[in-house]
């Protein structure tokens, strides 16, 4: 029902041409805009006299892939900790029980350097965001 409604309400057509250039830039406005059509982007600019144009900061998608490699690093830690844990305490032996818990602090080592790199990470995304 709802779209109906805002066909009644658009019922009336207009026409213009443009030429190639100007389609060109219409069609990039268009690409970095909210709106679905043309028809909305001209609307909006006509009536409204602004649009919202999204931009995509290149830059980030690196750090974005670095901080998906270091979550799957830390997803892979974590499950050599719950498997060494779990050897741990099935293990009866002193001393086998001890070189388990070296390992565990090893992997916790591991863990926290993982942390450090986030961190800076995190730290290079703020200095991004305060300039902006």
């Amino acid at each position: 029902m709802g779209r109906q409604d805002k066909k009644r309400e658009l019922e009336h057509r207009i026409t213009f041409r443009l030429g190639q250039k100007e389609l060109e830039r219409l069609d990039a406005m268009l690409a970095r805009s909210n709106c679905q059509s043309q028809s909305e982007l001209i609307r909006k600019m006509l009536f409204k006299g602004e649009i919202t144009v999204m931009t995509h900061d290149r830059s980030l998608d690196i750090i974005m892939e670095i901080l998906s490699g270091i979550r799957t690093e830390l997803h892979a830690i974590g499950i050599n900790i719950n498997q060494v844990t779990r050897r741990f305490h099935q293990e009866k032996q002193p001393e086998a029980r001890l070189l388990k818990a070296l390992k565990i602090q090893e992997l916790n080592k591991e863990t926290g350097e993982k942390v450090d790199e986030v961190l800076a990470l995190i730290g290079k995304l703020s200095g991004k965001w305060l300039q902006e």
